[in-house]
């Protein structure tokens, strides 16, 4: 059946795609199909040593590759078809063959030469027990031929334009990743999931400087399984011969190791304002695939883009942090400590364990503040803040819930453990003498009032055990302050004394 223009450019186009290797099998299998071959066979020809260079044969329904050089003697067929650029048949006994010339231009795949004209020809092979190409024949064929080829330039920058196509719509959601890794908590595993998944290395890998140390610090690595993992462990000084990436990110030599992989690895530092923040790296090391030139430049004009994104990220962390502590205690604020409450609370119901809650208050913090003045509450302020945050275990969680009102979850916690801490907290601070050169003084101490309630002796919601800390912290206020209650003393007390008739005041 034969195929008319447009049918041969669909298929020239769907062969490009798949490349250029592919094309030409699909060029000689269609001249086998029209013009019962019995082989096809594909020649470039190299003009600075006169070879003939064998790629690609097509014999009893299969194209494969094919490695043969060969010189024409002159006044061969094949001679003779190079020199004038012209069709030429020729039999002999080993069959009747014809030579088309052509001249085939293509795109350099690494975009740096523009178009790339290539020579050679197509041999076409019949048995010697069939029929030699006649004139007429030979003509069809040729035309055939360099018909088919002739759309190969179209074709290709056909698939070009879809590969550009699909250059932009992944530029378009890496640069959406980037944009909206601002706003998700794992910024860093979005971004490197995002370039792994776009370009389909092997692995992704980022490092980030720690100025403060000198450092270059690992951070995430992304492989092409999907797995995101931390590489926090890897640690390297920021010192010229420390290793070859410090070497990078400080503008040093190389070395040996990247010439020897500089086709499957890519070290991309990343600057923002002309200062080095980190290091990219992406490797095909696994598969020792070579990373394509177009996919260097691709990822390199990211650069600045997953600079930004990584400094962006680093810099809304730490507006976030400090939006949820409190810059004189150090203490986390309220509104971190519902969050984290809420999860305390769940874990002790889940898994039967006991909660403590400490609500401790600065006795006469207003007086300070009205008599000093604010410098000194400050410093009242800090003060706590230290003491409490030293005597303290990893899972405790402090909180300055409003001016001089601190709350100490203490998770897996007793009454009594959490009074023992109480204690602690009291005497150290008890200790403390705030300088105060303007007063007859010369000096301030300073003092706790304490409300203790748990889980599950004292209450079963947080709201209630909130409410049951606010309950004894008022009765140590009422009864003088420096003190600490618990909350099942202050209840067991009170019911003792409305059993013995005295309504004592609470």
């Amino acid at each position: 059946m034969k195929k008319n223009g447009k049918e041969l450019f669909a298929q020239a186009a769907g062969a490009v795609l798949e490349g250029r290797g592919a094309f030409m099998a699909a060029s000689l299998e269609a001249l086998a199909e029209r013009f019962s071959l019995d082989a096809a066979s594909y020649y470039e020809y190299d003009e600075k040593t006169g070879l003939l260079r064998l790629l690609l044969r097509h014999a009893s329904g299969v194209s494969f590759e094919h490695e043969e050089n060969l010189r024409p003697l002159p006044g061969s067929a094949a001679a003779r078809a190079l020199e004038g650029l012209q069709a030429v048949s020729a039999k002999s006994p080993a069959g009747c063959f014809l030579y088309s010339p052509f001249r085939l231009d293509h795109c350099d795949p690494a975009g740096g030469r523009g178009v790339v004209p290539c020579f050679g020809l197509v041999r076409m092979e019949r048995s010697p027990r069939r029929r030699r190409f006649s004139p007429a024949e030979a003509a069809r064929a040729d035309a055939y031929l360099r018909s088919y080829l002739r759309d190969y330039y179209k074709a290709e920058l056909l698939s070009l334009h879809r590969k550009y196509d699909k250059n932009v719509a992944a530029i378009t959601e890496l640069t959406e990743v980037f944009a909206t890794a601002l706003r998700v908590s794992d910024s860093f595993r979005h971004i490197l999931s995002g370039i792994q998944t776009y370009f389909g290395f092997d692995r992704v890998r980022l490092y980030l400087i720690d100025e403060k140390n000198r450092k270059l610090k690992g951070e995430l690595s992304a492989d092409i399984r999907g797995q995101v993992k931390s590489i926090s462990y890897e640690e390297i000084p920021l010192e010229p011969g420390a290793h070859r990436f410090a070497d990078i990110v400080l503008g040093k030599s190389s070395g040996a190791f990247m010439e020897r992989y500089k086709d499957c690895v890519l070290y991309m530092p990343l600057a923002v304002q002309g200062v080095t923040i980190g290091l990219l790296i992406v490797d095909n090391l696994l598969s020792q695939q070579r990373i394509e030139p177009e996919e260097l430049t691709m990822l390199k004009s990211f650069g600045g883009q997953i600079a930004l994104a990584v400094d962006n990220s680093r810099l809304f962390d730490k507006v976030e942090e400090l939006s949820l502590y409190d810059e004189l205690t150090k203490l986390p604020l309220r509104r971190y400590f519902n969050q984290r409450f809420q999860e305390e609370f769940y874990r002790a119901e889940r898994f039967k364990q006991p909660l403590a809650l400490v609500w401790a208050d600065i006795d006469y913090f207003k007086e300070v503040n009205d008599t000093y003045g604010h410098q000194i509450g400050d410093k009242v302020l800090r003060e706590t803040g230290r003491v409490i945050l030293a005597n303290l275990r990893k899972i405790d969680f402090p909180c300055r819930y409003g001016g001089d009102e601190i709350i100490i979850l203490l998770p897996q916690a007793t009454g009594e453990e959490a009074r023992r801490l109480a204690e602690r907290l009291s005497q150290e601070l008890s200790e403390l003498r705030i300088p105060v050169p303007f007063s007859k003084a010369k000096e301030l101490r300073v003092t706790l009032s304490i409300g203790v309630s748990t889980f599950p002796q004292d209450a079963s919601s947080t709201d209630a055990l909130l409410e049951k800390a606010d309950d004894a912290l008022y009765w140590v206020k009422s009864h003088g302050r420096a003190g600490i209650a618990l909350y099942s003393d202050m209840a067991a007390e009170k019911e003792k004394a409305a059993g013995g008739g005295a309504h004592a005041p609470v």
